[in-house]
């Protein structure tokens, strides 16, 4: 099992496994933009210091994936720097799921983020993500709110 930053080179197979993700929350409405607009970001970001992609593959298969975009806002109580990521894209296919991969990829992935001096992660989770995620310290918030524009 290998387990390391994505390069443009697995851009093609990260984007697959990002629309299996995807497919799995339910009916994207839109797939065929959600493919070409996933892939046009992948393409601006990927190797920049906004964007962070860890990936576990065995034998060439990629079988699990977590994404990370980096921004800043201004400073809040909460995180000083102003420097947040959204997790994105926790996610192990089916075959090689309860193994582990999912926890590797994302303390790697905080790890970075830290080194980056990102100060606040947040996500949003699934059920089956919810104990893991927890396991790691994320706290639940009863205040997250979103909009649709």
């Amino acid at each position: 099992m290998e387990y390391r930053q994505a390069n443009g080179e697995d851009l093609e197979n990260f984007k697959n496994v990002r629309m299996e993700f995807a497919s799995s929350m339910g009916e994207i409405p839109t797939r065929e933009r959600f493919r070409e607009e996933t892939e046009a970001y992948l393409r601006e970001h990927l190797g920049k210091d906004d964007l962070l992609i860890f990936i576990a593959a065995d034998k060439g298969r990629m079988i699990a994936t977590c994404m990370a975009c980096i921004f800043m806002t201004a400073p809040l109580p909460s995180c000083p720097s102003g420097k947040i990521a959204v997790l994105l894209n926790v996610y192990t296919v089916k075959d090689h799921r309860r193994k582990g991969h999912a926890e590797k990829l994302l303390r790697l992935t905080l790890e970075e983020l830290k080194r980056r001096g990102v100060r606040k992660v947040i996500l949003d989770h699934t059920d089956d993500g919810f104990p893991l995620y927890k396991k790691l310290g994320f706290e639940a918030s009863e205040r997250h709110m979103s909009l649709r524009l």
